[in-house]
Order: C-alpha cells, then structure tokens, then sequence
C-alpha cells in the first residue's frame, strides 16, 4: 500500500513539473514579446517569424519534457504491472502449498486406513486358526458280545478314519487359507511400507521449504550470488528448483541455480527482474519457490 501511495506521488509530482515548466515557457514568451516590442507595440512580420522561432524552440523543449515525464509514467505502470505479477504468483504459491497440505492429509490418511487393514487381517487370521478342533475318543459299549465288541472298533476305526480324513482336509484348508493370508498380509506390508517412504519422504522435502538460506557472497558485475543450503537441501541446477530472494518479507528478485557443490550454491540473476533501484545484498536471504515431491 505505501509503494502504491509512492508511486501515485511520483506521478502527481510529474505532472506537476510538466505544468509548471509549461508556465514558465508561455512567462518566456511575453517577456521576449515585450522586450523586443514594448507593451502594447504592433508585431511586424520580422518580428513574428522570431516569435515563431521561439515558439518552436519551446514547442521541442516541451516535447522533450512530455516524453520525459511518458517514460517516466512507463516506468511507473512497468513497476505497477511488476507489483502485480508478484502478488499474482505469491497467490499461486499459497494456493499450490494449500494442495500439498491437502495431499499430504490425504496420504497420512491412506496410511492410517492401511495400518487398520493389516491389524484386521491379523485378527482374522488367528481367528481361523482357532477353528481347528481334535476329535475326541469314541465311547466302546459295555457288552461281552463279540461281535458288538468289534463293530464297535470297526466304528471306532471309521470315525477316526474319518475323522482324520476331515481333519486332513480343514488342515490342507486352514494351510491354503493361512498363505493365501500370509501372502496377502506381505503385500500390504509392503503396500504399508511404500507409503510410509512416501509420507516420509514427502514430509521431509515439505518441511525443507521452510528455510531460508542468508547470501554469502553477491557479485554486481557478473550478476550472480552464492548461499550455503546444506547437503541435503534437495537444490538441483537449472529451472527444477526455483529460488527467490527477498529483503524482509519484500521478493526482490528471482535467481536461477547454475552449481551445487557440497551445499555450496550459485545462482544468477537477471537485472531486468530486479526489482527498481534495488539489487541482492549480503544479508539478502533466498529460499525455494514452491514445495518439493509435488
């Protein structure tokens, strides 16, 4: 709000020099008309065409005013127009760190619902072995018969036949059922891992947006400045990571990472994006212009 107040009075101030200028070529004028005629003297032709001449004098000397005082106006819409493309991008960037955040919920979420899937699963897989039961011992009658003796047995033989029969079989079922479950609960192992590494790894490139890294070193002439980011910043050269500088919370200028040796950057401005009369200082701090692992 106050550069805008700034630059409504450099315009009023302009305006007002161009007024005053005018003012005093028209002051001009009369004077020379009176010194070379006297008040109130006809102008003859002679003296009209050096009235002429004067006037076109200051005709071209208030053309050059004018289009001093239109570039300076230019100048004053160009850092208007530039004002506004910042605010512009600054909404951008909240609007893409409000997606991540959204994102990240969501991830955090999907972990949540696997972690519950994996104790379910758990849970039914005990339960399905607890179904297992071991036959128990068949009764033999109390007769002396012989024969009531022996079908007896023979009966005894068949449940256990049978019995072991059913019992083999819910074996084998319990078997097929327990590593079709083991296989299914080493996918979603792994399904679980791969979105922990996930969330991990998102929440750690997150936060690394956070810093900011103060200039160590800035060289006017070459149009460059160099900062300390660390090992693991994640910065890579070129247009991958972007990187603002600001002063205080102002953005002053965009910078482009050219190296990356050993946390050590370096990185170029443009002096056209700078923003006027300001250019990157030691003390200057730059940080990254949008979220990493979007």
């Amino acid at each position: 709000m106050k550069i805008s107040q700034l630059l409504i009075s450099v315009l009023v101030l302009l305006l007002s020099g161009a007024a005053i200028m005018y003012s005093a070529d028209q002051q001009k004028v009369m004077e020379a008309v009176t010194t070379t005629h006297g008040a109130g003297q006809q102008v003859d032709a002679s003296s009209a065409t050096g009235l002429r001449k004067l006037n076109q004098e200051l005709d071209a000397e208030r053309g050059t005013v004018a289009s001093e005082r239109a570039e300076a106006v230019k100048a004053v819409e160009a850092t208007r127009v530039e004002m506004r493309d910042s605010a512009i991008k600054r909404d951008e960037m909240q609007s893409t760190l409000k997606l991540h955040k959204e994102e990240l919920k969501g991830v955090r979420a999907e972990v949540k619902a696997m972690k519950a899937t994996v104790a379910k699963l758990s849970k039914e897989y005990r339960a399905e072995l607890e179904k297992l039961k071991i036959p128990g011992k068949v009764e033999v009658p109390d007769s002396e018969d012989f024969t009531a003796v022996v079908d007896a047995i023979k009966t005894v033989v068949d449940e256990q036949s049978k019995s072991k029969e059913e019992t083999s079989a819910q074996l084998a079922e319990i078997q097929t059922l327990r590593t079709a479950k083991t296989e299914e609960l080493a996918k979603e192992k792994v399904e679980l891992a791969r979105l922990t590494a996930i969330n991990d790894k998102f929440f750690t490139d997150y936060t690394k947006n956070d810093d900011e890294y103060p200039l160590l070193a800035v060289d006017a002439r070459w149009k460059f400045v160099v900062f300390n980011a660390g090992k693991e910043s994640g910065l890579v050269p070129g247009d991958a990571t972007p990187v603002l500088v600001k002063r205080g919370g102002v953005v002053i200028t965009p910078v482009r990472i050219i190296a990356v040796s050993n946390g050590m950057v370096v990185a170029e401005y443009d002096p056209k994006k700078l923003m006027p009369g300001v250019r990157p200082e030691l003390g200057d701090r730059a940080f990254r212009v949008k979220p990493l692992g979007n």
